[in-house]
């Protein structure tokens, strides 16, 4: 039974990657038509409502499972929800630059390029932990940031020793994304995780949208024209992916966990090559291979445990 839920949440991760992956191709899409701020707060919205629909789902199964055991549902009480909204609000500000810096960077970067350069936030994440809590790092850690390092090279550098702007732009939003998790990781225990993620996002459609209308001029028009890249990117990306990644996280290794959503930048590759029409040179390939290789050598964990569990195997 406990493999057949390991196999589900591992397949409701992929999934999850999957949608992340190909929404590349429609935010690239949007950033020709709409400003970076107006779409991302309009995807919000539609990922409240999302959200909101699977929590009070949750609810429901909750209450009953409750009633199965003869448990009292005990409702979450109002110092619970003040401290929700003012812990998450806090946080948002994070993801809302970095997934405005990946959506103005699209306009200038290939969609594949772009979920590569953005995959680099998971090598930041045990780096800022490590400097901000001072949490134990794995060599491999920074061992994969070198390598990080050397496939960026080959993906962004060009023969003048220039990168583009658009790649920094990309990367620059990256540090805010490993912000934003390490943010979260310190908070969210705190509170049930579609919770926290449905104020997230009303924080953020309310700031983005208010930007969008004050400073980039948001009409009707250019809503008509990105409608199916709001509802991928909202339902799906937001709604759908954040409510797959709380639930699987729960039954699986994090270690696991990490390494399947970063096939994420895989998904994209291809959804770029089959939709996009994009194509990588060779020096390109090697920088998105050493990218590929630092992401999984982050995730490893430090060789103490890793002699500890071949001890417990033995």
């Amino acid at each position: 039974m406990q493999k057949n839920v390991k196999f589900w949440s591992n397949l409701m991760l992929i999934g999850a990657a999957f949608i992340w992956g190909t929404q590349v191709v429609f935010q690239k899409i949007a950033a020709y038509e709409i400003g970076p701020s107006s779409f991302y707060g309009l995807r919000c919205v539609l990922g409240v409502f999302t959200l909101s629909f699977i929590a009070w789902i949750m609810s429901i199964k909750e209450k009953k499972e409750e009633s199965r055991k003869g448990i009292e549902h005990v409702k979450k009480d109002t110092k619970y929800f003040l401290r929700l909204f003012k812990v998450a609000p806090l946080c948002v500000l994070t993801n809302v630059l970095g997934n405005v810096m990946v959506q103005t960077g699209l306009a200038y970067v290939p969609a594949a390029k772009a979920a590569f350069l953005n995959s680099i936030y998971i090598i930041f994440v045990p780096i800022l932990s490590w400097i901000v809590y001072k949490n134990r790092t794995s060599v491999f850690t920074w061992i994969g940031t070198v390598v990080a390092v050397i496939g960026l090279y080959y993906l962004c550098m060009t023969d003048s020793f220039s990168i583009a702007p658009g790649d920094l732009i990309i990367l620059g939003a990256t540090v805010f994304f490993a912000l934003h998790i390490t943010l979260i990781a310190k908070y969210v225990k705190e509170f049930v995780g579609v919770h926290f993620s449905i104020v997230e996002f009303i924080t953020a459609s309310i700031l983005c949208l208010g930007y969008g209308f004050l400073f980039e001029d948001l009409e009707m028009s250019q809503i008509m024209h990105v409608i199916p890249s709001i509802l991928y990117c909202g339902i799906g990306g937001i709604g759908i992916c954040y409510a797959l990644q709380v639930t699987a996280q729960k039954y699986t290794d994090p270690t696991v966990a990490a390494l399947l959503m970063s096939l994420e930048s895989v998904f994209a590759a291809f959804a770029g090559y089959i939709f996009l029409n994009e194509r990588f040179t060779g020096r390109e390939l090697l920088g998105i291979a050493l990218i590929f290789i630092a992401i999984i050598l982050a995730q490893l964990p430090p060789l103490s445990d890793l002699r500890a569990r071949l001890r417990k195997q033995r």
